[in-house]
């Protein structure tokens, strides 16, 4: 897990709440919860993972992934230019889909919580790299 100062979980908190179409109910939930729905599709899209493979992957790659423990999965934040076609993980985007997204401080259970937290610069998860990644991941196996 990345370390944030404190100047980047500010940043990291208007980055995240940037993503909902009313930022003010973002950090409000992100305030009152810990945790807020965000649309996937818009700033960034998400690739889910099965926890196990997603775990042992998170360490080696830049960019934001939560796990989400109750649900055995990892999500990696990637762009929403992304195609993906490794059976290895879903791209999760598009007008119906949400995801369950920790405040940046949240680095450790209960509940949902960032392995990578964001650190507000942008950064996402390099799709290629995340695939190269769990396609060598499900070789060792």
């Amino acid at each position: 897990m990345r370390g944030s100062p404190v100047f980047d979980t500010y940043t990291a908190r208007a980055w995240l709440a940037a993503a909902d179409p009313s930022p003010e109910h973002a950090e409000r939930w992100m305030t009152n919860t810990g945790v807020t729905l965000l649309p996937l599709g818009n700033t960034w899209s998400a690739v889910k993972t099965e926890e196990r493979a997603g775990l042992r992957v998170v360490t080696g790659l830049e960019g934001p992934a939560i796990h989400d423990g109750t649900g055995r999965a990892v999500y990696f934040l990637v762009p929403t230019t992304t195609e993906w076609g490794s059976p290895e993980g879903e791209l999760l985007g598009g007008p119906s889909c949400w995801l369950g997204v920790p405040t940046p401080e949240r680095t450790e259970p209960p509940g949902v919580y960032w392995l990578n937290p964001p650190d507000g610069s942008g950064l996402l998860v390099d799709p290629r790299a995340l695939a190269a990644a769990l396609g060598a991941a499900e070789e060792e196996r």
